[in-house]
């Protein structure tokens, strides 16, 4: 590979270390080059095409992800925080939802100053959660549940209680430039302006070392050198102990944040008025500590180690990545056609793509989450995105995750079900953050009671538009103490308020739910037509949402969804490919319109949608 090995040291390697480097070279010289992809040619979405049922499909374009937050899943020891023999005890839950994968955030040994996103040891579990047997266990009942696991990785960067870290502020070879050092302008003055995403400044002075060291997140996270050659084989080898004990693939976390320019030149300011200058939106981040080139170049190396793993057994091994960066370099992470990187790149159009409730929905929207035409929008430019060689299937549709507000917060209880409707309906792979499948709300938690740091450093006064925690509360799953979480006094995050209405028991036992539509829309995804055949998006305005997956001679579908606050009247009858009539499979909770309740047919020229309300039809594909 023609890797940038500009380096970001302060002293020559050693004999030792260079030798070492000259034997990582040649092995990277064998690989596949991955520089300087080229952007894939934006081209107008084949709505109408089906696929070929002779097109391979893998477990990841054919199934579903859901995501564990480990803290807050299933506590098995009643100390307050989830565990993995917890979650080992809740496999049931995935096997009678139907999902095919579960990505578990980090569980690896952490002092925990972000919540195991500062790693002291890539091949261990913490404690809290449990020991590597207990996840051999784990691996093991998934595997006999139909079940893939996928880790969440963090190559950005490590604890500061990691060895690595330890041994490169003494020196000691080849530690020593394992991390980002360098001298400061002045004596306590930091190398460049640059600034932590959680705010302050991103370099930390070491008294030890006599230099200050780089963390683009808080300082207990020093940013590993990815410059320096021996960097990269220590993680590749960290991605085989974990496929060795039976990973089926990796969520790798934070990757535009990788490489920085070896120049190292200050940041310009952003000149966005509302922007503190201690916080990270002050500066302008793009292509010096943010979104470079050779990220993909890195990212490509990962995923050879994956392809050595498939290429011995033939199963495949699955790699997503999260980059917060403009679409054009989202999409760069699929690789080329010769060189597929990542199984997909997180797709957030749907959490950043349209609007949310949270904090300005009355007065930006005039009361609406987002309107039809922005969500259609949304949609479509991610699709149109993909490369042509990678095709619908690659794509993925992400509602939530630990880093934002809940589904049911942002854009109101009324609309989940319409939005998992739509998740569910289009093609490519769905991922479902826990708790989404029963409308779980985020829990006010008080300045006083904030543990995330990114909510801590914003003080009092601005921490609750920052803080994640309010989203990472325990799971609902009964209306007993603590909701059958935990057994403890007290929870690592409190409750959520509403548990003994709002938990997967009660929503089980009652036919009319969010859980017993999340099964439904899952079970749906099995369909032909879902799986190959073609979609469109007929009727959208302000108001309105639809989406048809229609298949000749096989059951189709198409989902109608009213975003507006008044009941709406809807005729698809110049809609191609839909019959006069068709049969109401599911519709939202709150739903109460006796001209469409579940299995009637009804007249597809004229049938009521309530307020943010959706609904899904079958018929048989023209």
């Amino acid at each position: 590979m023609k890797w940038r090995l500009v380096s970001q040291v302060t002293k020559p390697y050693t004999m030792r270390s260079f030798a070492l480097l000259l034997v990582i070279l040649a092995v990277a010289l064998a690989c596949p080059s991955q520089t300087g992809f080229k952007i894939p040619q934006k081209r107008s979405v084949q709505h109408r095409v089906e696929s070929r049922e002779d097109e391979p499909r893998n477990w990841l374009e054919k199934g579903l992800v859901y995501q564990i937050y480990p803290r807050s899943f299933q506590d098995s020891d009643g100390d307050g925080v989830g565990d993995l023999k917890g979650i080992i005890s809740r496999l049931d839950h995935f096997v009678q939802l139907g999902i095919n994968v579960i990505w578990i955030s980090p569980i690896f040994k952490s002092p925990m100053a972000d919540f195991g996103y500062d790693i002291a040891d890539f091949t261990d579990i913490d404690p809290i959660f449990g020991t590597l047997q207990d996840f051999t266990d784990l691996t093991a009942a998934a595997k006999a549940n139909g079940i893939k696991l996928v880790l969440d990785m963090v190559p950005n960067h490590s604890s500061d209680e990691h060895e690595w870290f330890i041994k490169s502020v003494d020196r000691i070879d080849p530690y020593t430039d394992y991390y980002v050092w360098l001298d400061g302008e002045a004596p306590g003055v930091p190398p460049t302006n640059w600034l932590s995403v959680f705010g302050g400044p991103a370099w930390t002075f070491n008294e030890k070392r006599g230099q200050w060291y780089l963390h683009q997140f808080v300082a207990k996270q020093p940013d590993l050198n990815y410059r320096n050659p021996l960097v990269h084989e220590e993680f590749k080898n960290v991605l085989r102990f974990w496929l060795d004990r039976g990973t089926d693939g990796f969520r790798v976390d934070a990757v535009p944040h990788l490489y920085e320019d070896p120049t190292f030149p200050d940041e310009l300011p952003s000149g966005d008025p509302n922007a503190d200058p201690d916080q990270y939106g002050y500066l302008i981040h793009d292509q010096i500590t943010w979104n470079r080139p050779e990220t993909y170049d890195v990212m490509a190396e990962f995923r050879q180690v994956l392809q050595e793993y498939e290429d011995g057994d033939g199963q495949h091994r699955a790699m997503m990545t999260e980059a917060y960066v403009p679409l054009e370099n989202v999409i760069q992470f699929y690789g080329n056609e010769s060189f597929r990187i990542a199984d997909f790149p997180f797709n957030f159009a749907l959490i950043n793509g349209i609007n949310n409730c949270l904090y300005y929905c009355d007065t930006a929207t005039k009361g609406y989450p987002y309107n039809g035409t922005q969500l259609r929008d949304s949609i479509v430019e991610f699709l149109d995105a993909i490369p042509s060689w990678v095709g619908p299937q690659g794509a993925n549709w992400v509602l939530g995750n630990h880093d934002q507000r809940r589904l049911a917060s942002r854009f109101g209880e009324a609309l989940v079900d319409g939005m998992i409707m739509v998740q569910m309906l289009l093609p490519g792979t769905p991922v479902t953050y826990y708790g989404e499948e029963i409308a779980m709300k985020d829990q006010f938690i008080s300045y006083e009671d904030t543990l995330d740091p990114q909510g801590c450093q914003m003080g009092p006064d601005r921490y609750e538009k920052s803080s994640r925690d309010p989203a990472r509360t325990p799971m609902q799953w009964d209306e007993t103490f603590n909701a059958g979480f935990s057994t403890s006094d007290t929870t690592w995050l409190p409750m959520g308020e509403n548990y003994p209405t709002v938990n997967v028991k009660l929503q089980k036992e009652n036919l009319v739910s969010h859980l017993n539509i999340y099964r439904t829309m899952v079970a749906l995804r099995q369909e032909a037509s879902v799986v190959y055949g073609s979609y469109d998006f007929p009727i959208v305005d302000e108001d309105a949402f639809t989406l048809t997956r229609l298949r000749t001679n096989s059951t189709s579908y198409v989902v109608v969804l009213n975003v507006g606050l008044e009941e709406r009247r809807f005729d698809l009858s110049g809609v191609a490919g839909i019959p006069a009539t068709a049969k109401v499979v599911v519709r939202s909770i709150q739903a109460v319109s006796g001209e469409t309740q579940i299995g009637f047919n009804i007249n597809t020229a004229d049938f009521p949608v309530g307020a943010q309300e959706g609904i899904v039809l079958s018929f048989l594909g023209l």
